[in-house]
């Protein structure tokens, strides 16, 4: 099997790509070269900026991809997208879109939409406002999200996609938040407190929050597999953990893995920052990813030490500011994209 990766040099993509060399497939890399892969990864690369990769008669194209995967698929390039598909005779399209497109995310997230702001209690819905776990079929938010790029909203692409296809199979891979190695900047706010040694740590509402994550590797896991597995049509995909904790949890299981002792501090709900947005319960159901899809591993507990060592070699060169900035000062919303 031939896979184009759009783009994939970031952790997600670059997590898929080594998964595919793993299983044997013939792994190219289109992107425009500011940032490679890392150098164990034998790909192939073609180079250029995006509108010239996928023209109908661009590389990706020529190229001819049984399988495309596009990382940062944005509404207003949906038709360009599908016409290189088509150009190409891709069989399947996969798109990396987020578990934030469920109006739960911002319904149950204590953000006042209208007035942008966590002052206050008004927009608040601090119970969940749809079943729980979130299944693939649940309602899709109708307002843009709140903290996403300029031009950037996951939802308005997938019903781009949706309403643009002729009947091409499109997956799209919904990602809860992603933590891993090089994507655990939300793990260093945590372990930056125990590795400086403090002993108090904010617990917003006692920490009760519970949240999707999803382990990078996963994701990654996640993408191959589509690409062998997934039903024709507009297919979504739940990809998260299959448990994880409250925040408060959390933050004791980092203590566990670091043998940190730690005071909590309760405080009322957006008087202190941290990392997991989420005022009311939201967590996904997994179930097509196991079913359908297969994807089981790795095994959360085991992804989160993995993610903690990491960062206790790294995290400082990473996130040189971010100790500094959160260990007692509220942040704004700007900061809590969800992937």
């Amino acid at each position: 099997m031939n896979i184009v990766f759009l783009g994939g040099t970031g952790p997600v993509g670059s997590a898929a790509c080594r998964y595919a060399l793993e299983q044997g497939y013939d792994v190219t890399v289109a992107h425009s070269g500011s940032h490679e892969p890392a150098e164990s990864l034998s790909l192939r690369h073609l180079h250029g900026d995006r509108d010239a990769l996928i023209a109908p008669n661009g590389a990706i194209a020529q190229l001819g991809p049984d399988v495309l995967v596009d990382t940062r698929t944005k509404a207003d390039n949906v038709g360009a997208l599908l016409a290189c598909a088509r150009a190409g005779g891709t069989h399947r399209l996969i798109v990396v879109s987020s578990t934030d497109v469920y109006a739960q995310f911002v319904a149950g997230s204590g953000y006042d939409v209208a007035a942008r702001s966590w002052e206050g209690s008004a927009g608040r819905a601090v119970l969940p406002s749809q079943t729980l776990p979130i299944t693939e079929d649940a309602p899709l938010r109708d307002a843009p999200y709140p903290w996403a790029a300029p031009g950037h909203d996951n939802a308005a692409m997938e019903r781009a996609l949706a309403s643009a296809r002729q009947g091409e199979a499109i997956t799209v891979i919904r990602p809860g938040m992603i933590y891993g190695p090089e994507s655990a900047g939300r793990e260093w706010t945590i372990v930056s407190r125990a590795r400086a040694g403090i002993r108090r740590i904010e617990l917003p509402d006692g920490g009760a929050q519970f949240f999707a994550r999803v382990a990078l590797d996963r994701v990654g896991r996640a993408v191959v597999a589509a690409a062998e597995r997934a039903p024709d049509g507009f297919w979504p995909v739940n990809v998260v953990d299959p448990y994880g904790w409250t925040y408060a949890g959390l933050v004791g299981e980092i203590g566990c893995l670091l043998d940190w002792e730690w005071e909590p501090v309760l405080v009322p709900w957006g008087t202190a920052w941290h990392p997991y947005q989420a005022q009311s319960p939201y967590f996904c159901s997994d179930r097509r990813l196991r079913e359908v899809l297969g994807v089981n591993d790795p095994d959360p507990r085991a992804a989160l030490a993995d993610t903690v060592q990491w960062l206790l070699a790294h995290g400082a060169e990473r996130y040189p500011d971010d100790h500094a900035q959160t260990v007692a000062t509220p942040r704004g919303p700007e900061k809590s994209a969800t992937t």
